[in-house]
C-alpha cells in the first residue's frame, strides 16, 4: 500500500511538472474573441452524493463536499477540499450495521487531462485527474461499541454466536480512541461541463485510502472509501482583456501643386546593360567585361553623338548591413566605369553612383548585387 501511495504522489506531481508550464499558443486570440481571459481563475464548489466503504457489510451513504480553489492555467490548479457528514458499516457474520460521522481535508491537485493533448482556453467540457493528501477525522462511533457489548453479554447466556470479524481495531465508547485521526490519499476524476462564463456542474468519482482503523475492522491493509458526487462550481476573478488599440492614421499630408515638366533632349540609340555578381563580388570576370565591351562598342558607333553613360551600383538588402552593402556597391561602380575608361571612353563622359541596398531595383533579392549601364546619345 505504501508503494502505491508513492506511485500515486510521484505520477500527479510528475504531470503537474511536465504541463506547468504549456502554452497555448492561440490562447491571446481566444481571449480577445471572448472578451476575457478564462484563466486563471478562483473557484468555489459545492457536491453532493454517496460513499461506500469497501468492506464486508458496508452501505451506500449520502456525503457532502466543499471546495475552494484556483486553475493557475489552462491545466494545472489545486484546490483545499472538506467531504464528510458520516458512514455505515456492518458486521456480517451477526447481520448487524453501525454508523459513525468523519470530515476529511484534502490539498488537492488538479489536472485538465484535455488541455495536456490540445490546449484551449475554453470548452464545453473538461476532465481532470485529482490527486491528493490530507487528513480524516472520524468520531460518534458508540453503534459499534453497543453492538460489541450486546453481542458479547448475548455470547455468555448463549442466545447468540460470536461475531467473526477481526475487530481488534475497534475504536470508540470503551476502548482507548475515542475517535480517530488518520491520513486520507485521495486519486479521481471530475467531468466537468461548462454551462456559462461563471458556472459548471460535474460528476467527481474519487477513491480514497483510509487507515485500517477507519471500519473499526482489521484488515490488514488500508481501507477504501468510494465517493460519487454531483458537484456545482462557481468560477471567478476573470481578468478583462484589453480591447486592441487602434493603429495610428497617418497625418494627412498636403502636396505642393506638382511644377510644369521641363522638356528634355530626345534620346537617340540608348543602350542598357546590367551586370549581376555572387555575395562580396565586385571583380569583372570574362563574361562581365563582355558586356562592358559591347557598351564600347556602342560608344564608338556614335562618334558624331553627344554621349552620356551613366554607371549605378547596388547591393541586394537581404545580406550584409547599409556598411557593408554601400561599400561593395561602390567597388561594382567604380571598376565597371575603370573598365569602361580602359576601352576608350572618357571619364567626362562617364558619371558613377553608388546606391548601396537603399534602391532595389528588381523584385528578385540576388539580383540586386549588380551593376547597371545606361548609355544615352542626346542631340
Amino acid at each position: 500500500m505504501r508503494n502505491l501511495k508513492s506511485i500515486i504522489a510521484t505520477t500527479v506531481l510528475g504531470l503537474v511538472a511536465l504541463t506547468a508550464n504549456a502554452q497555448n499558443p492561440e490562447a491571446e486570440a481566444e481571449a480577445q474573441a471572448l472578451g476575457y481571459k478564462p484563466q486563471p481563475y478562483t473557484f468555489v464548489q459545492v457536491q453532493g452524493g454517496v460513499n461506500k466503504v469497501f468492506s464486508p457489510g458496508s452501505k451506500f451513504n449520502p456525503t457532502f463536499s466543499v471546495g475552494v480553489g484556483r486553475m493557475f492555467s489552462n491545466i494545472v490548479g489545486a484546490r483545499l477540499h472538506f467531504n464528510g457528514i458520516e458512514t455505515k458499516n456492518g458486521l456480517k457474520s451477526i447481520g448487524a450495521n453501525y454508523k459513525f460521522k468523519y470530515i476529511t481535508g484534502n490539498v488537492d491537485l488538479m489536472l485538465n487531462v484535455f488541455n495536456i493533448f490540445k490546449a484551449t482556453n475554453k470548452r464545453f467540457v473538461d476532465l481532470y485527474l485529482i490527486g491528493g493528501i490530507g487528513a480524516n477525522l472520524a468520531w460518534g462511533n458508540k453503534d459499534f461499541s453497543n453492538i460489541v457489548n450486546g453481542n458479547r453479554n448475548a455470547v455468555a447466556a448463549g442466545t447468540a454466536t460470536a461475531i467473526q470479524e477481526d475487530i481488534s481495531n475497534a475504536w470508540g465508547p470503551g476502548t482507548t480512541r475515542k475517535q480517530l485521526l488518520n491520513h486520507n490519499i485521495r486519486f479521481g476524476v471530475l467531468a466537468d461541463f461548462n454551462i456559462h462564463k461563471n458556472f459548471s456542474i460535474g460528476v467527481e468519482v474519487d477513491l480514497n485510502s483510509l487507515d485500517d482503523r477507519f471500519n473499526s475492522k482489521f484488515n490488514n491493509s488500508d481501507d477504501w472509501m468510494l465517493t460519487a458526487q454531483l458537484s456545482l462550481t462557481y468560477k471567478f476573478g476573470h481578468k478583462k482583456v484589453k480591447a486592441p488599440e487602434p493603429a495610428p492614421v497617418p497625418p494627412v499630408v498636403v502636396r505642393e501643386p506638382e511644377p510644369e515638366p521641363v522638356p528634355v533632349p530626345v534620346i537617340i540609340n540608348p543602350v542598357n546593360k546590367e551586370i549581376f555578381y555572387l555575395i562580396r563580388e565586385s571583380d569583372l570576370d570574362a563574361d562581365r567585361m563582355a558586356i562592358i565591351s559591347k557598351v564600347a562598342d556602342w560608344y564608338k558607333a556614335n562618334p558624331e553623338k553627344q554621349k552620356v553613360i551613366t554607371v549605378d551600383g547596388y547591393a541586394d538588402k537581404g545580406t550584409g548591413n547599409p556598411r557593408v552593402n554601400k561599400e561593395y556597391a561602390r567597388q561594382r561602380a567604380e571598376k565597371a566605369a575603370q573598365a569602361l575608361q580602359d576601352k576608350g571612353i572618357p571619364s567626362s563622359q562617364i558619371k558613377v553612383d553608388s546606391h548601396g541596398d537603399t534602391i532595389q531595383p528588381f523584385a528578385e533579392n540576388d539580383k540586386n548585387r549588380c551593376v547597371i549601364i545606361v548609355g544615352k546619345c542626346v542631340e
